[in-house]
C-alpha cells in the first residue's frame, strides 16, 4: 500500500513520527549529559598561576568554576580520564579533592556527656528572659561592666547563615547593627534555613540582658561580645551541607572585604578530614593569607571525640586558635565539677602541634534559633518551642571564643592576630588538681578561656613564635610542633617535658575538683624543641592504612611528584626553623635555642582519622 504523502494525516503521522525520533535523541542526548556531569568531581587546582591552571583544566575538556582571590587556585569539575591526563600533561599542578566539611555542633541528646532529664529541666527553666551564663563562666559579663562590648570590630562568621531576631539586629543600647548578609552556598536566600548560623551567631552577638533566675535584670547580656559588627557569609545550605569550595569562596570575601567592613575576627564552625599536611591544604592556605592580612581566626577542634589526633581542618592550622568544648555541668556557678566534654577532638595533630589551644563552654549551650530551621524541626525536644535552642559542640566554644577575641580588640585594637592568641594563651586557666593535669594537654591546651585576664594582660610578641607565616605560603619553609609517640608505652609525648604524657585516651574527670586553678606552675618547662629525633618513631601507628587513602592528590603515589623538594630525603632541608620558640608563649614557658630540622623525617604509617 502506497501513502499519500499529501493527504492530511500522512503528514500528520510523520511529523508525530520525526517528533518521536527527536524527543527520544533529546533524551539519549540529556541522560548523556547528565551521566557526563555525575561522572565529573569536583577539584580544587593549585599551580603557580591561575592562566596556567584555567588553560590546564580547558586544555582536557574540564570545566572551570570558580577562580579564587587569595590563592592560586580554581575549582574545576573533571571526569577521572581528565584527572588522568592534567596529573601526566602537568606534574606541578596539584589536585585537591573538593571534599565535604561540617558544621562542628551535635545534638546534646545524642552525647553520653548530657543526660535527657538534665537537658529537660534546663529547658523548663528557659524563658526568654534569661541567662544563657555564657558571659558568666567566661567573665565576659565583668567586661560587660566597664563596658567592653566588642563595639567597632567586625566579626565575620563562615556558617549557615542568620536569621533576623531583634537580639541580633540591634545593638545593646538598642540602636541598629552594622549586618552584611553574603550568599555564597548552592541556595538562593541567605537565610538561615539549617539554624546553626544563627545559634552560633547568637552566642557571639546576643544583645538581650540576662536576668536571673528570680527575674532580676543583670548588667551583663547573653552574647559575649553585643556590640559588634556582623559579616554573616552563608556557605552551608539549610541541610549544613558544604564544600571546600564554598567555604573558600567564603574565605575570599572575608580577605578581599577586610578593610571595608573592618574585620579583625574570623569564626568558623566547621570542619573537615584531613587530606594533606597543614600546609598544603587549600582552606588552611586561605586562612594563613588572612591570619598574615590582620584577621584573628578561630576554628573549632571537631566532635570527632576525645581521642588523639583526631583534630580536623581548619582546627589542625598551627598559627589559627583552634577551640575544644568544656561543660559546666549545669552548675554554672561551680567550677569544681566542670569538664572537658567526651565529643571534644584532641590533638596531636599530624605535624606534631598541640591543640586545641584553649577550651570554652561547648556543653547544652543556649542559643537564638528559628522554630524554621532543620534542627529546630528536627529536634523539638530540646527547643523551649520559643526563640532558644540547646546544642553542644565546639562550635559553640569557638564563637564564644570569637566573641572573646572581639572584646580583646575592642579594648586594644592595635593587636595583631599573634597578640590575640598569646594573650588567650597565656591567661587561659588550666584545668589541674593537686596531682597535676586534670586534662592532658593535648586535651584541653592551655586550660579554659578567661575573658577579663585575656582583655587586661600585656603579654606580646608571644603567638606563633618561631613560625614564618611567609616562608610557610610562600617559600619551602614548613614547620612541626613538639609532639611525639612512643611506640614501647603507646604514648604521647612532649620532646624534653617529661610528666605529660598521654595514652590518649578519653577518661572522665573534672577540671578543677580542688578549686586550685594552677597556682605558681608553668604548664611547660624549659626544654629543647629539637633534639635529633624522628617526629614519630619507626612504627606504625595505625595498621593497614594510609594518611590519605583514594585520593588524587599528587600522581603516582608520591607526595610531591616528579621533583625533589628538599635534599637527602628529608621533608625539611638543613635550616633553621625555630628561633626562641616556645610551646605555649607564656612566662618563659618554651625558651629554646636555634635548633636544626636536618634529622627530621616522617615515617610512613600516619592514617586520617575517620
Amino acid at each position: 500500500m502506497k501513502l499519500n504523502l499529501a493527504h492530511p494525516k500522512t503528514i500528520t503521522i510523520i511529523a508525530t513520527a520525526l517528533l518521536g525520533v527527536l524527543l527520544a535523541v533529546s533524551a539519549a542526548f540529556l541522560f548523556i549529559q547528565k551521566s557526563e556531569v555525575a561522572n565529573k568531581g569536583s577539584y580544587i587546582v593549585q599551580g603557580a598561576s591561575k592562566p596556567t591552571l584555567v588553560s590546564a583544566i580547558e586544555s582536557v575538556g574540564g570545566e572551570v568554576v570558580h577562580k579564587y582571590t587569595v590563592i592560586q587556585a580554581i575549582s574545576a569539575l573533571l571526569t577521572d580520564d581528565q584527572v588522568t591526563q592534567v596529573n601526566h600533561s602537568h606534574p606541578m599542578i596539584r589536585l585537591f579533592a573538593d571534599e565535604k566539611v561540617k558544621l562542628s555542633s551535635m545534638d546534646v541528646v545524642n552525647t553520653s556527656d548530657f543526660s535527657v532529664q538534665s537537658l529537660n529541666d534546663d529547658i523548663k527553666n528557659m524563658s526568654n528572659r534569661r541567662d544563657t551564663y555564657v558571659a558568666t563562666l567566661t567573665g565576659a559579663n565583668k567586661m560587660h561592666h566597664a563596658g567592653i562590648t566588642g563595639k567597632g570590630v567586625g566579626v565575620a562568621i563562615i556558617d549557615s547563615g542568620v536569621r533576623k531576631f531583634k537580639e541580633i539586629k540591634f545593638r545593646s543600647n538598642g540602636g541598629k547593627r552594622h549586618i552584611e548578609r553574603i550568599n555564597v552556598s548552592n541556595e538562593s536566600s541567605s537565610l538561615d534555613g539549617n539554624g546553626h548560623g544563627t545559634h552560633v551567631t547568637s552566642l557571639i552577638a546576643n544583645s538581650s540582658y540576662a536576668f536571673d533566675k528570680n527575674g532580676n535584670r543583670l548588667e551583663s547580656f547573653n552574647g559575649i561580645a553585643p556590640d559588634v559588627d556582623l559579616i554573616s557569609v552563608k556557605a552551608f545550605d539549610s541541610k549544613g551541607h558544604a564544600s571546600y569550595t564554598e567555604v573558600l569562596k567564603g574565605i575570599d570575601y572575608v580577605v578581599t572585604n577586610r578593610e571595608k567592613h573592618n574585620i579583625k575576627v574570623l569564626n568558623l564552625s566547621l570542619g573537615a578530614r584531613p587530606q594533606s599536611f597543614y600546609w598544603q591544604d587549600p582552606i588552611n592556605q586561605a586562612l594563613m593569607v588572612a591570619w598574615n592580612e590582620g584577621i584573628t581566626v578561630i576554628a573549632s577542634a571537631g566532635n570527632k571525640g576525645s581521642e588523639a589526633m583526631s583534630i580536623g581542618v581548619p582546627g589542625n592550622n598551627p598559627y589559627v586558635i583552634t577551640v575544644g568544648a568544656s561543660s559546666d555541668n549545669y552548675t554554672p556557678y561551680d567550677p569544681s565539677d566542670d569538664f572537658v566534654t567526651s565529643f571534644s577532638s584532641a590533638g596531636p595533630t599530624v605535624e606534631g602541634f598541640i591543640k586545641p589551644e584553649l577550651v570554652a563552654p561547648g556543653g547544652h549551650v543556649q542559643g537564638l534559633m528559628s522554630r524554621k530551621s532543620k534542627i529546630y524541626q528536627a529536634h523539638p525536644s530540646i527547643a523551649d518551642g520559643g526563640k532558644y535552642f540547646v546544642l553542644s559542640g565546639t562550635s559553640q566554644a569557638t564563637a564564644i571564643t570569637s566573641g572573646v577575641a572581639a572584646l580583646m580588640l575592642q579594648h586594644d585594637p592595635s593587636l595583631t592576630p599573634d597578640d590575640v592568641k598569646c594573650r588567650l594563651l597565656s591567661s587561659a586557666v588550666a584545668g589541674a588538681t593537686n596531682s597535676g593535669l586534670s586534662y592532658s594537654v593535648f586535651q584541653q591546651g592551655a586550660g579554659f578561656i578567661n575573658a577579663p585576664r585575656a582583655v587586661n594582660s600585656m603579654e606580646t610578641g608571644c603567638g606563633n613564635v618561631g613560625l614564618d607565616i611567609e616562608q610557610d605560603l610562600y617559600g619551602d619553609v614548613h614547620h612541626v610542633g613538639p609532639a611525639r609517640y612512643d611506640a614501647e608505652t603507646k604514648q604521647y609525648f612532649i620532646l624534653g617535658n617529661p610528666g605529660f604524657e598521654w595514652n590518649g585516651l578519653y577518661a572522665k574527670a573534672h577540671l578543677w575538683p580542688d578549686a586550685h586553678l594552677w597556682p605558681d606552675a608553668h604548664l611547660w618547662p624549659d626544654a629543647h624543641l629539637w633534639p635529633d629525633a624522628h617526629l614519630w618513631p619507626d612504627a606504625h601507628l595505625w595498621p593497614d592504612a594510609h594518611l590519605w587513602p583514594d585520593a588524587h592528590l599528587w600522581p603516582d603515589a608520591h607526595l610531591w611528584p616528579d621533583a625533589h623538594l628538599w635534599p637527602d630525603a628529608h621533608l625539611w632541608p638543613d635550616a633553621a626553623i625555630w628561633k626562641q620558640a616556645h610551646l605555649w608563649p607564656d612566662n618563659n614557658v618554651f625558651v629554646t635555642n636555634p635548633q636544626t630540622l636536618s634529622t627530621v623525617t616522617f615515617v610512613n604509617g600516619w592514617v586520617e582519622q575517620q
